[in-house]
């Protein structure tokens, strides 16, 4: 079993996630960042359940994105991107052992691992507790990814209707 084709296709569709992912956390700051906030890109997170290597892209969108972060350093730029990578990655992971059913459970999956990552790494600057820096990101993450599944799907739909694959489909 491959675990995904790198194809060119793939490359690109990962870019234009991460750049999408970049221009929509930016393009809203200062709500993008800091102890409360509220990232719309995070709805382009449920694209990792179609293709892992869209993990790929939304890890080097959120580097860009964070280059601009108030916080910018070590927990931003290498912290950050990892484990939304990784967070990615094991909601690809259980969507395919769920049999590309009940998208909501992998994507709660990956707003706890983000949410987590940031309550630690905002713990870490002395803006908090983690419990709660880790809750209330938490809290927005979930409704902007679970808000996401519908428009995702959507757009997913309509690419296959006209022909375009994501690459890492069954």
């Amino acid at each position: 079993m491959k675990f995904f084709r790198l194809s060119t296709r793939s490359v690109v569709l990962a870019a234009i996630i991460g750049a999408l992912y970049a221009v929509l956390t930016v393009i809203i700051a200062p709500i993008s960042y800091g102890p409360i906030q509220f990232r719309i890109s995070e709805a382009l997170k449920v694209f990792v359940l179609f293709n892992p290597v869209f993990a790929l892209g939304i890890g080097i969108g959120t580097f860009f994105a964070n280059l601009l972060s108030p916080f910018v350093g070590p927990w931003e730029l290498v912290w950050m991107p990892f484990t939304d990578m990784a967070g990615g990655l094991l909601a690809w992971f259980i969507y395919k052992l769920l049999r590309r059913h009940l998208p909501a459970i992998p994507i709660l999956v990956y707003s706890v691992t983000t949410s987590a990552a940031v309550g630690l790494m905002l713990f870490f600057y002395g803006l908090g507790g983690f419990w709660f820096l880790g809750g209330a990101v938490l809290v927005s993450e979930a409704i902007i990814m679970l808000a996401g599944i519908p428009l995702i799907l959507y757009i997913v739909k309509m690419l296959r209707m006209r022909d375009i694959q994501l690459d890492g489909e069954e």
